[in-house]
């Protein structure tokens, strides 16, 4: 490993910076993405329909900014630790295997709220698929979309959990084997 760590070190230096870019891209970017959107559509008078709306934009600035953010932090953490002689990880990267669980969980609980019957929300677009007259089987034509890309997610989400949670104390090992 420490071979190719040595071989490959400027490339795995320019993904570390270039992750950490990203992440802070995502987080002050979903910051002005959400006082813009928020300060521009501010106009809806009923309250429940306030409520929904800034339910549905403070979800979106967790699941689409924040978290990723904060994962791609991980990534740099973890080429760093990876570059330089530390003692142990650093605290994002300590932390990343349950990020990516809880990050999961969410996803597949949003995407059940989403397609669910829970339709209480008149921002969601797919509710209508539960109360119409359309045969179930035509249904999946418009979930599959959804369902899809959910499922690869929170499969792949809960890999690179499990690997981190396995893969960080063999690099410590390592590290002070050599």
């Amino acid at each position: 490993m420490t071979q190719f760590i040595e071989k490959h070190r400027r490339l795995l230096q320019a993904y570390c910076l270039i992750a950490r870019i990203v992440g802070w891209l995502l987080l002050l970017g979903g910051l002005v993405w959400f006082f813009a959107l928020v300060k521009n559509t501010w106009q809806i008078t009923e309250d429940q329909k306030q409520i929904d709306f800034l339910l549905y934009v403070i979800s979106s600035l967790v699941y689409d900014f924040f978290i990723p953010g904060f994962l791609a932090f991980a990534i740099g953490g973890l080429l760093d630790y990876l570059l330089r002689p530390m003692a142990r990880p650093p605290l994002i990267l300590r932390m990343t295997d349950k990020l990516c669980y809880f990050y999961a969980f969410f996803l597949f609980l949003k995407f059940l709220i989403a397609t669910g019957p829970f339709d209480k929300n008149p921002l969601i677009v797919i509710r209508f698929l539960w109360i119409s007259e359309m045969p179930k089987a035509s249904q999946i034509i418009f979930i599959q979309p959804l369902l899809g890309p959910t499922l690869a997610k929170v499969l792949l989400l809960v890999g690179v959990g499990m690997i981190l949670h396995r893969l960080l104390p063999v690099i410590e090992e390592s590290k002070t084997l050599v």
